[in-house]
């Protein structure tokens, strides 16, 4: 089985995609163009433009699931473009302009907030950006895996030797910037399980073991005669009972988001149900 291979997942799918050429031409339906177009002088500035309003409507036509950390991606490749671009034009600063781009762009349904993505600088509020937006991608790609380790075993270990790899690597870094005893890791937080200062609570890995090798042990093989039917009910309901048990600590340790991969809760009188299994007889 293949390890996870970070290029193929959605973070770095988006943020490849922001750099594909666009035609200029994709901001004439602004509505603010008119308005700026005539202020806008230079020919990288208007395609950069043009870029940027193409990658909020991306938003809204692919990757609307989390469009935060979209947003969060665009703000993040604006700021680099401003590095760039920001002063080159005689007519403005790109900073203003990108903000009319931003509001711009809008839901196509009415809601409390009609702007897809609103423009916010620096959206990583530390020195080193670049580390803030390494982790925001490993706490992404680690929630949107997650699912898949309920799916079989081997997927289950595969999770877990991506989470050991990123904490490895994050374990570098945390200890390249704390050079000294001062140092703090609090700024480093996206949020409560996305957070340099908490290292095993971003980097937890899942108990595979308890998680299917009791399936392993206490289904009953189809020739064994001596178990009652009432006997092997009990055994799949322990068996069912343990693992909804598993999935309900591992959602309340995860984030919000990932709640939404786990179905209901189990009913109230669920452990009351019992199970009956019918044997044919065997024929003479």
């Amino acid at each position: 089985m293949q390890e996870i291979d970070e290029s193929k997942q959605v973070p770095h799918i988006f943020y490849n995609k922001l750099d594909d050429d666009e035609n200029v031409s994709n901001l004439f339906n602004l509505n603010s163009f008119p308005g700026i177009s005539s202020l806008i002088q230079n020919y990288e500035i208007r395609h950069t433009l043009a870029k940027l309003a193409r990658n909020i409507k991306l938003i809204k036509s692919g990757y609307s699931e989390n469009h935060v950390k979209r947003c969060r991606d665009i703000n993040y490749w604006m700021d680099e473009k401003i590095k760039t671009l920001g002063h080159i034009d005689p007519g403005g600063d790109l900073s203003t302009y990108c903000t009319s781009v931003f509001n711009d762009v809008k839901w196509n349904k009415v809601g409390e907030d009609p702007i897809v993505c609103k423009r916010k600088k620096q959206p990583y509020k530390t020195n080193n950006v670049e580390i803030m937006k390494k982790l925001d991608d490993y706490c992404e790609i680690r929630d949107n895996i997650r699912c898949d380790i309920f799916k079989n075993y081997d997927e289950c270990l595969r999770y877990n030797r991506y989470i050991k790899q990123k904490k490895q690597e994050f374990t570098g870094v945390v200890q390249g910037i704390c050079r000294d005893n001062e140092c703090t890791m609090k700024d480093y937080k996206i949020g409560d399980n996305c957070t340099l200062e908490r290292m095993d609570d971003t980097f937890r890995e899942i108990n595979c073991d308890a998680l299917y090798k009791e399936a392993e042990i206490e289904i009953p093989a189809p020739n064994i005669k001596e178990r009652s039917p009432l006997e092997i009910g009990s055994i799949i309901h322990r068996f069912k009972r343990r693992k909804y048990d598993l999935k309900r600590n591992i959602k309340r340790e995860a984030d919000d988001r990932y709640s939404l991969y786990h179905s209901e809760t189990m009913p109230e009188n669920s452990e009351d149900e019992r199970y009956y299994i019918e044997y044919a007889r065997p024929h003479n």
